[in-house]
């Protein structure tokens, strides 16, 4: 095997490497994002009330994971076909390619559906000023009690 032999084979696994990893960046912001969502409501005093309203920004993280996980699988489907290519003897073929563009705009079709779901997120949440309880009930207690005077030495 020569250098550039060598060169184009970890150049291949790089790639694969690179797209797994990808992939797996697809989902885990995407699943980590409804999580997230999740708890927070769950947590806060008024998420029943904010329910309702976060369905939009849900429906596109959900959305993501569903188009990282069929990039996921056009992938698969890249590598079997190029599998099958050199088995056949039609490596010099591109039969492979009429997956791999479809499979690149569905994952970037994840990002962006994390990104539109990340900004109306922030724009439900902000609009309805979900505070946590844990955050509400201190702030609460500040606001409406005066501060207790510690003064030892009359300061008048």
């Amino acid at each position: 095997m020569t250098f550039q032999d060598d060169h184009k084979l970890e150049t291949y696994k790089s790639m694969i490497s690179i797209s797994v990893e990808g992939f797996k960046t697809l989902l885990l912001i995407n699943g980590g994002a409804v999580v997230a969502m999740l708890a927070y409501l769950g947590q806060s005093a008024r998420g029943s009330e904010v329910a309702p309203h976060v369905r939009c920004p849900l429906t596109f993280f959900v959305l993501g994971i569903f188009a990282a996980t069929l990039s996921f699988f056009g992938s698969y489907i890249t590598q079997f076909q190029l599998y099958n290519e050199c088995l056949t003897g039609a490596a010099g073929k591109v039969r492979h390619m009429w997956v791999v563009y479809p499979t690149a705009a569905v994952a970037l079709l994840s990002a962006i559906f994390f990104i539109i779901g990340a900004f109306s997120s922030v724009s439900v949440l902000s609009n309805h000023a979900v505070i946590p309880d844990k955050v509400a009930q201190p702030l609460a207690q500040t606001l409406v009690q005066p501060p207790s005077n510690s003064c030892v030495v009359n300061c008048r």
